[in-house]
């Protein structure tokens, strides 16, 4: 990937996100996404509408999204990268998080889960 920090700049964006998957393929309401920044900005992305009702000044560098739902879950989380040898080391440590359900239809936040969203540093 480094080849991505320009093809960002080329762009003006300041990050790529992946596909929509799920984890339990008959669980098609429970939606994620990836989000990556490698200079650790902002995480908002034009891929799918339903995964941006976060604080705009959201930042970090690895994100995991789940799209607002009528339904809570909990979560356990830990990102890996693959490093110049081709084993995968840690990116931060695991996260357990009990994400809840929508209180009303005017309540749409998504959850956003990263290893520096609550750090002064960013990036990679």
């Amino acid at each position: 990937l480094s080849w991505l920090e320009q093809q960002l700049t080329q762009e003006e964006r300041e990050c790529t996100s992946s596909r929509i998957f799920q984890v339990d393929p008959l669980d098609t309401q429970s939606r994620y996404m990836l989000v990556f920044s490698p200079r650790g900005g902002s995480l908002k992305h034009d891929a799918d509408d339903d995964f941006m009702y976060f604080d705009d000044d959201l930042a970090g560098t690895l994100a995991l999204i789940r799209r607002a739902d009528s339904y809570g879950t909990s979560l356990c989380y830990r990102f890996f990268l693959r490093d110049a040898s081709g084993e995968f080391q840690p990116l931060g440590e695991p996260t357990r998080v009990a994400v809840a359900a929508l209180d009303s239809a005017d309540d749409i936040e998504s959850f956003v889960g990263g290893p520096d969203l609550e750090t002064e540093s960013k990036g990679l």
